[in-house]
């Protein structure tokens, strides 16, 4: 499950016209109902005022609403966020595809009449990898249970329950899927929706439910499983600025369950349903916001110290063998529940060695439950009879080399390494760049800035771990860095005064 941040404490302070949040009555006419009369009222919502881009010009609004903040390659164009692939591709800063990327229909265009609207939704209709856009096809959403397909770290296609193919998104996705399924079910019940032999379409051409009964249950587990997060959120605002609507789905999950759910016969009652919203970041400007322009905030890179431990891997499982002779580590190792893809591991006594005396080794961790942000990572490490090489450690788009001096007849060295902006959701890479070495022990923590002289904790708002190393000012804008100018901040979730 992916971390979530729920920032309802801005919105007690912000009130700005160019938030693109929902108007008081912007859901009115839903409230005390349910059922298909909900669902026809939410289709009106959604489709008055709706400004569909030209779907030949998607990358514009791709460019304004699924760009990382904070991560840009060195031309300066931001990286574009993809569901269906961690391949790293950046925007071209002038509305062109990038090399390599798609726009792929998640509810796919092979089962409907192809009509404006669904075809070029940008809430239905995302930015996609090539390979992963072509191997997913036009297979529904479902659950993987035969041999797969194909696979990467974002996703997997293979034979469901039903015997036919299905596109499976990892966990963290899950709930962000199903909720575009809601989206499209209901936003477009009058589209041609066919019945196929090959696939199994998961809609069909009715008022009410559209979406099919043996999708519902799917459907609504993984919307459960899944809350909404931070990056849907961010997403939904931007969304909402460029192409006039909303999915209700993301503002209030929970109405699913009273479309086709086990409330579907319960008024959904507008004034104590809960909100998912979270301030937006401007896409004319789309930098984090100083507050003193004149005398901008420097942007301080590592300076941190560790917060809350989101990983760690004692590899207690490599338990064959031994770390001090140039013998001790003769059987393979091939990961766990934590470790994946590893190449050319062996067991050493309670550590991994990776690499032999003429090829390199690695692994890769699962993705951490982490929302982004400032990442320390340690490692503690050593070589062989020799040092043979550096470590190479990537944790999303950031890579580092770093040398080590420890050899097996020492003890292990402590390598830390601080990634200053990760991706939510990444994965920790090690690799040797040359042979062989031993590494004993790998843990990941947030990074919590060291706050300067005359910073005065004050009241606590709440204490969220997944709010560490975020800063905002009492408008909703998030900074760059933590600020070091007088005033009153949120800081890690907690108001301080910075004197």
């Amino acid at each position: 499950m992916k971390n979530r941040t729920f920032l309802s404490f801005l919105l007690l302070t912000v009130a700005t016209a160019t938030v693109a949040q929902p108007s008081a009555d912007y859901y009115q006419s839903i409230d005390q109902t349910s059922g298909a009369t909900l669902k026809s009222r939410l289709q009106t919502i959604i489709n008055t005022g709706k400004d569909l881009e030209n779907y030949k010009k998607l990358f514009v609004s791709y460019e304004k609403i699924d760009y990382i903040e904070g991560k840009k390659n060195a031309a300066g164009q931001y990286q574009v966020f993809d569901y269906y692939s961690e391949e790293v591709h950046y925007f071209t800063g002038n509305g062109d595809a990038p090399s390599g990327m798609n726009k792929e229909h998640t509810v796919p265009q092979s089962w409907w009449d192809g009509s404006p609207g669904c075809y070029n939704d940008v809430f239905q209709v995302l930015p996609s990898e090539s390979q992963a856009n072509s191997s997913k096809g036009n297979y529904p959403l479902g659950v993987v249970i035969g041999s797969v397909s194909y696979s990467n770290k974002r996703m997997k296609t293979g034979k469901g329950a039903s015997g036919k193919m299905v596109f499976e998104p990892i966990d963290e996705y899950k709930g962000d899927f199903a909720r575009i399924y809601f989206y499209v079910a209901t936003a477009y019940p009058d589209a041609q929706w066919q019945n196929r032999s090959d696939v199994d379409v998961a809609l069909r051409k009715e008022p009410y439910p559209t979406l099919k009964p043996e999708f519902q249950e799917l459907l609504l587990k993984w919307n459960e499983q899944d809350p909404v997060s931070e990056w849907e959120m961010t997403r939904q605002e931007r969304a909402a600025l460029v192409q006039k609507n909303r999915n209700p789905f993301i503002d209030y999950p929970d109405l699913a369950n009273y479309i086709w759910g086990s409330k579907k016969n319960t008024p959904f009652d507008l004034a104590t349903a809960e909100l998912h919203v979270i301030t937006p970041v401007d896409p004319v400007d789309p930098d984090p916001v100083d507050p003193d322009p004149v005398d901008p905030d420097p942007v301080i890179a590592g300076d941190y110290t560790k917060g809350t431990l989101l990983f760690q891997e004692t590899f207690a499982d490599c338990s064959e063998g031994n770390s001090s002779n140039s013998s001790g580590a003769g059987k393979t190792w091939s990961g766990n529940s934590q470790i994946t893809n590893v190449a050319a591991g062996y067991q050493a006594g309670g550590a991994v060695k990776l690499g032999t005396s003429s090829k390199q080794g690695g692994f890769t961790t699962t993705a951490l439950n982490y929302a982004g942000g400032p990442l320390i990572v340690e490692i503690d490490v050593k070589g062989w009879t020799t040092v043979e090489g550096q470590l190479t450690v990537s944790v999303g788009s950031e890579q580092q080399k770093v040398d080590y001096t420890a050899t097996m007849s020492d003890d292990f060295e402590t390598l830390t390494l601080v990634f200053n902006n990760v991706p939510a959701h990444a994965t920790i890479d090690v690799q040797t760049t040359n042979k062989r070495c031993y590494i004993d022990d790998l843990r990941a923590y947030v990074g919590v800035p060291v706050i300067p002289t005359g910073i005065t904790d004050t009241t606590s708002i709440r204490h969220d771990s997944t709010q560490e190393g975020l800063y905002y000012d009492l408008t909703g804008r998030r900074l760059k860095a933590q600020p070091t100018h007088p005033g009153i901040y949120i800081i890690n979730g907690r108001k301080v005064l910075l004197r």
